[in-house]
C-alpha cells in the first residue's frame, strides 16, 4: 500500500519552551529520527509546520489551513493535502520508532478509517494511520470545536492496535519528548 508520511511539527511546544523537533537529542533534532525511519518507508515526506527553520531538512512544509487548532488542525491539514488513501501521522518529538512497528500499523490499517495504536488504555493519536474517507467528517468536527483526539476518533471507525504489544518489541516506542527533563532523561 502506498502511504504519504507526514511528521507534525507546528506544535506551541510549551513545556519545552522552544521548537522541539528542531532541539538536539544525541547531536540530532528530534525531527531527524522520525524522517530517518520514514526514509525506510516512503519517499513521500512532508513536515507539517509554519516554521521555515524545517526547509533544511528537504523536505516539503504543510501548514495548517484552520490556524491554532493544535494537533486536530494538523490531521486536517495532512487529510487536505494528501493524495493517496492513507496517511501515516507521527509527532516529531518521538525518537524511538521503528520501522517495524510503522509497517504492522499500516498492515492493520486496510479494513478502517483510522488505526492508531491502544497504549495503557490511552489512544495514541499522533502515531496513526488516517484514511482519506476521514477528510469530510474530520473538518466537520473541528469547525464545531471538537478538538480533542480522542474525542475526534470516537466519531470514526478506529482500529485500536495493541500498543502495549508494540512496546514489548520496542519499549521506548510511545516515549515523546515534551519537557528538558524527557530529553535529559
Amino acid at each position: 500500500m502506498s502511504v504519504h508520511a507526514y511528521i507534525l511539527a507546528g506544535g506551541k511546544s510549551s513545556r519545552m519552551g522552544e521548537d522541539k523537533g528542531l532541539l538536539l537529542f544525541h547531536d540530532k533534532p528530534l525531527i531527524q529520527y522520525v524522517i530517518n525511519v520514514f526514509s525506510e518507508i516512503t519517499e513521500n515526506i512532508f513536515i507539517v509546520t509554519s516554521n521555515k527553520a524545517y526547509e533544511k531538512f528537504g523536505f516539503p512544509l504543510i501548514e495548517d489551513i484552520k490556524k491554532e487548532l493544535g494537533p486536530a488542525g494538523a490531521i486536517d491539514a495532512v487529510l487536505h493535502h494528501s493524495t493517496v488513501r492513507k496517511s501515516l501521522i507521527i509527532a516529531c518529538d518521538m525518537p524511538f520508532i521503528d520501522a517495524g512497528s510503522i509497517n504492522n500499523l499500516i498492515s492493520e490499517s486496510h479494513h478502517s478509517e483510522i488505526t492508531v495504536p491502544l497504549y495503557h488504555h490511552y489512544p495514541e493519536a499522533l502515531f496513526g494511520i488516517y484514511d482519506q474517507s476521514c477528510k469530510v467528517k474530520w473538518r466537520q468536527l473541528i469547525e464545531r470545536d471538537v478538538l480533542k483526539l480522542s474525542d475526534l476518533l470516537s466519531h470514526f471507525e478506529t482500529n485500536f492496535v495493541d500498543g502495549d504489544r508494540m512496546c514489548a518489541l520496542n519499549s521506548k516506542l510511545f516515549q515523546n519528548m515534551n519537557t528538558k527533563d524527557d530529553l535529559n532523561r
